[in-house]
């Protein structure tokens, strides 16, 4: 009866065991399938990568409505991330969609001519006046008078004027900057392409050099009533380096220079197509442009 009585009484607490581990499950329940923790208000810092990519994509479309880079500057500082200009360079190289990746790098090349947020939220104080006064003394016939005499300190805190600085930036795609802003570009050829896979119409741009070659990082001026927009070539390698697109309204008049003193081509307008079925579509508008 000892025996059995001291059997019972060392048999383990396996009811404890099955209580953790219910209580474990139905904790996990509640905190991810019944309530699970919901983020709200957070700094966008704390975001994780994709929403980070979305975040930048909004900061661009609104750069690309109100043209404020100060405005986008700052908003990308709350990112926390330095080199901005090269962060937005690089999500503008993994868009899958060629319209965000033209409005990131339209921002990227914008950053890299803007100072810093910092700057940008805190503009410099051209200079300080404080008054200080130096006491002197004169000696007079029977006593010594002090007299206060103030004068002017100068503390300059920032420098006036425009300061120059030296441009580091890496042009994309090339590995070269091609100075465009003396070279008279021409209009070479232009024709209409017809393509039913295009899901919207375009002005496609191809620029070469004197030796037919095509040439990567030339600026492309789009005007329109009421707006305008920049755009580089070479951003599409696989077409060409000197390859550059950008997408029109039916019905809306273009302009478009090359460079900074090239030939104007107005009244761009997106023709009419018709497939074998004898359906409609908008088509493109290709042009060739070459150094002379």
């Amino acid at each position: 009866m000892n025996s059995k009585y001291r059997e019972e009484r060392h048999r383990p607490p396996y009811y404890l065991l099955t209580g953790l581990l219910l209580g474990l499950l139905i904790g996990f329940a509640v905190t991810f399938i019944l309530l699970p923790v919901q983020y709200s208000n957070v700094p966008p810092e704390t975001l994780q990568s994709v929403d980070k990519d979305q975040y930048r994509l909004m900061i661009a479309y609104a750069f690309k409505s109100d043209h404020d880079i100060g405005r986008a500057n700052a908003r990308l500082g709350l990112l926390r991330e330095e080199n901005l200009s090269e962060v937005v360079l690089n999500q503008a190289q993994r868009s899958e969609r060629r319209s965000d990746a033209q409005i990131l790098l339209n921002l990227s090349e914008a950053l890299k001519e803007t100072p810093s947020t910092v700057a940008t939220m805190l503009p410099p104080t051209p200079q300080t006046i404080i008054q200080s006064p130096t006491i002197t003394k004169e000696p007079t016939k029977n006593s010594i008078t002090e007299t206060i005499i103030p004068t002017i300190q100068t503390i300059r805190t920032a420098t006036e004027g425009p300061t120059e600085s030296v441009s580091t930036k890496t042009p994309f795609p090339s590995p070269t900057t091609i100075n465009s802003s003396t070279i008279p570009f021409r209009l070479s050829s232009q024709k209409i392409v017809c393509n039913p896979n295009y899901l919207a119409p375009y002005i496609q741009i191809e620029v070469f050099d004197k030796s037919n070659n095509p040439m990567a990082n030339i600026r492309v001026l789009v005007s329109w009533d009421g707006g305008q927009d920049i755009f580089y070539t070479g951003y599409f390698p696989e077409i060409s380096s000197g390859y550059a697109d950008f997408e029109i309204e039916p019905s809306i008049a273009y302009s478009i220079r090359i460079g900074e003193i090239g030939e104007v081509v107005d009244q761009i307008i997106a023709p009419e197509c018709k497939d074998d079925s004898g359906n409609t579509y908008w088509g493109t508008v290709y042009l060739d442009f070459s150094e002379p």
